[in-house]
């Protein structure tokens, strides 16, 4: 399909395939899912800042980097 979507615990990120645009980041019930997900969504898997690098240090957060991390694996996404 036109979207990758990894899952780490109980977060998920989905990924356009053909801009590398994070489409949705879902899962979660920690308090900090809607921040984590306002730095991520929209932007290109290149350029979003890494949500540990943002000083979440929550469970939800390091699920999150989790899935953030191989979904730049998966699609061959080197760091800017």
């Amino acid at each position: 399909g036109n979207w990758l979507m990894v899952r780490a615990a109980n977060m998920k990120i989905t990924v356009d395939k053909s801009d590398l645009r994070i489409v949705n980041v879902s899962g979660g019930g920690c308090p900090d899912v809607p921040y984590l997900a306002s730095l991520l969504m929209g932007r290109r898997l290149d350029e979003a800042q890494p949500c540990m690098d943002a000083g979440q240090q929550t469970l939800c957060g390091y699920a999150l980097q989790l899935a953030f991390n191989e979904a730049k694996s998966r699609l061959c996404v080197q760091a800017a």
